[in-house]
């Protein structure tokens, strides 16, 4: 997982969350753009691995993206708690990934005898 999609995408959707305009614009937009590109990372990396993690991943990933668009395009209210939920998953979906990529570089799967 691109470590700098992953943390621009937290970033704007900090900036949204601390800003909460009154109407969609360049938060939202931003937003949006930055889990565009940490979404084709995912898609990418998902096409190379064909790992269930990684497919779960982008799920969790395209949920969000959801939950942004909504916001930038409600029906009525902007959905601000929804909008922080997601940016707790996402910010654990990192997390998780850096805590699996730590597990994978840590173990070996060969083991020596003496």
């Amino acid at each position: 997982m691109s470590k700098t999609a992953a943390s621009e995408a937290l970033a704007a959707i900090d900036q949204l969350l601390a800003d909460r305009p009154d109407k969609a614009g360049h938060d939202f937009s931003a937003a949006t753009r930055h889990l565009a590109v940490w979404r084709d990372d995912l898609v990418q990396r998902w096409r190379l691995s064909a790992a269930e993690k990684d497919r779960r991943a982008l799920e969790r990933l395209n949920a969000g993206l959801s939950v942004i668009l909504g916001g930038q395009f409600p029906l009525g209210q902007i959905p601000w708690l929804a909008i922080s939920r997601v940016r707790q998953d996402l910010s654990d979906l990192v997390h998780e990934a850096a805590d699996q990529s730590a597990t994978s570089a840590g173990s070996s799967s060969h083991t020596t005898r003496s």
